[in-house]
């Protein structure tokens, strides 16, 4: 899947500007979530990206799928979302809301990604290290992918640190062919 960070940006800007103005960030970030949970379920994406599907047909089946647990406002960004053909984009507008959420609570959300899973002491350093360093409040979300083939990936925010052997032989690549 492409990045669709670009596209999601915008979005996510005006849902949390909104919900900032009402004072709320959390009830957006809940019902974001929701919604971008069922965009990304394998066969609601399929009918979403299926253009013989009328837009307002796809906009409703995400409300009818999300059982009224969304406000008004969030079934209006719902819908605005369907008439620009961007439903398969809100799994990157809720990730892209709660980074803004997170930055207004002066707290970051670092994703791990390591070789082995990560040790209680390993995220205590990890935690530290990264609160240091970033001045403020982290939370860590660890996942295993053992295509690294040894280390890890760190990413928080726009801070990425490759500490892969996989990034790392991919940087002796490129640097060889040069």
């Amino acid at each position: 899947m492409s990045d669709m960070t670009p596209l999601a940006r915008p979005y996510a800007r005006a849902a949390f500007e909104l919900a900032s103005s009402r004072n709320e960030l959390q009830a957006w970030d809940d019902e974001l979530a929701l919604l971008a949970a069922i965009a990304a379920d394998e066969r609601v994406d399929g009918l979403l990206a299926d253009p013989r599907v009328p837009r307002g047909d796809k906009a409703r089946l995400m409300l009818d799928l999300s059982e009224g647990q969304v406000r008004d406002e969030v079934r209006n960004f719902l819908q605005l979302l369907a008439e620009n053909g961007r439903l398969s984009v809100l799994p990157a507008i809720r990730e892209e809301y709660a980074a803004l959420k997170a930055e207004t609570e002066k707290r970051v959300v670092a994703r791990i990604v390591s070789f082995r899973k990560v040790t209680q002491a390993q995220e205590k350093q990890l935690l530290q290290a990264l609160s240091t360093r970033l001045g403020c409040e982290v939370e860590l979300e660890c996942t295993v992918d053992e295509s690294l083939l040894g280390g890890a990936v760190v990413r928080a925010g726009d801070l990425v640190i490759d500490g892969s052997v996989r990034g790392q032989l991919t940087r002796l690549a490129a640097h060889l062919s040069r």
